[in-house]
């Protein structure tokens, strides 16, 4: 589970209604995501499901399922759905949860796999981690310094309330971005609260978007093609991959990796998949392929972004009632106009070749968020902010 305050209430019930059902039960703690899919790649589990809200608001929590080794998919979730309210007022399963069994097995063994990723000896580097009080608090700190990398910890309490930042949002790590500057240190890295998803600072405090890690890792992957979203930055377009285009949500990515063969996926908010590893989203691998890039190039994370073309993303959102978002869409469609749009996930409307807007509603909190890029940063905000407005304005 992850450290939020309604997480070890919810996984009680959970693990009740498996016990109830025959299962074994076995309780990893507060672990990362990732490890609780890749528990099942090394060791003989069936299933597993990780309590968690993600980077969503600390009164919002949800469960994550993995099965047979990977992520399940949209169409699984919905099958889920049907059958709990099927069942729901037939079925009271007892409160009883003595009969689980306490282990550690899937924060050792994720952290072995990142362990044997990791391409060392790595150079004198020096990193500030900030895991937002979140899961990877003890496990992202204990690989690194297995990989001899000095530490310098931020919002790294357990005990403390998690940190609910969107790893999309320029800003969110502002504090981050200074410690990195302060410490003198070669990078920074930022996790979000369930530890699937990774944001990197340069060595001059630079926030560096899941886009541009996304994209220097696809650079580097095996095959012709990419995976990622619709809201991505078109910067992926321009490292020599076939880009595949999916709805925004790691299940769709996970879904088209498979239907296309693919090595490597990623989205915008620093969530990295890698097949050759596990089919989900994993901030720790993300980690340390990065790393490894730096040390094959003997460049430093500020160089290796430099060398990608300049795009700018404006990201923002607003707090909307689900029941609004079909209507939202509707005005946004009258009102812009561009040399194309796209209906992959919400609305995105090219305005010329290099710069678009998309308006699309959260699947997982009632939000509705406004993307915008362009090759200008000014352009870009005040397109994401008009957006946003106009938004507001039909709440």
């Amino acid at each position: 589970m992850d450290p939020r305050q309604s997480s070890q209430r919810i996984k009680e019930y959970f693990c009740s209604g498996l016990i109830y059902e025959k299962r074994k039960v076995f309780d990893e703690g507060i672990v990362p995501i990732p490890a609780m899919n890749w528990i099942l790649v090394s060791a003989p589990f069936s299933g597993s499901a990780m309590i968690t809200g993600s980077h969503v608001k600390r009164d919002l929590n949800g469960i994550k399922f993995f099965v047979l080794k990977e992520e399940i998919l949209k169409v699984h979730e919905k099958e889920i759905e049907k059958i709990y309210q099927e069942l729901k007022e037939k079925v009271s399963a007892p409160s009883e949860v003595s009969e689980i069994e306490i282990e550690e097995k899937a924060k050792i063994d994720y952290q072995e796999m990142l362990s044997k990723l990791a391409n060392l000896p790595y150079p004198l580097w020096k990193v500030v981690l900030d895991t937002g009080n979140g899961v990877q608090t003890e496990v992202m700190f204990e690989v690194l310094q297995k990989l001899e990398i000095e530490t310098v910890k931020i919002n790294s309490d357990l005990n403390l309330a998690i940190l609910t930042r969107d790893t999309e949002t320029e800003g969110a790590f502002g504090e981050l971005q200074k410690k990195v500057l302060s410490e003198k240190a070669d990078f920074g890295l930022g996790f979000d609260a369930d530890g699937d998803r990774v944001i990197f600072v340069d060595e001059k405090g630079n926030f560096i978007p899941g886009d541009y890690s996304g994209a220097l890792i696809a650079k580097e992957s095996p095959g012709e093609a990419v995976v990622t979203p619709i809201n991505t930055s078109q910067v992926v377009e321009y490292v020599g991959k076939k880009v595949l285009r999916t709805k925004v949500g790691s299940p769709y990515v996970v879904e088209a990796m498979k239907k296309h063969d693919v090595s490597f996926g990623f989205e915008a908010n620093g969530g990295g998949i890698s097949s050759e590893i596990m089919m989900s989203r994993d901030g720790g691998s993300m980690t340390i392929k990065i790393l490894n890039l730096m040390k094959k190039t003997g460049k430093s994370l500020g160089q290796l972004v430099s060398e990608l073309p300049k795009f700018y993303i404006y990201r923002t959102k607003i707090d909307c009632p689900w029941e609004k978002d079909e209507k939202v869409l509707e005005k946004v469609k009258k009102v812009y106009k561009g040399i194309k749009t796209e209906e992959i996930d919400g609305l995105k409307i090219w305005l010329n070749n290099s710069t678009w807007i998309l308006f699309r509603a959260s699947q997982n909190a009632p939000e509705f968020r406004v993307f915008a890029e362009a090759k200008d940063e000014k352009e870009a905000r005040k397109l994401g902010e008009d957006g946003i407005e106009l938004v507001k304005e039909i709440i």
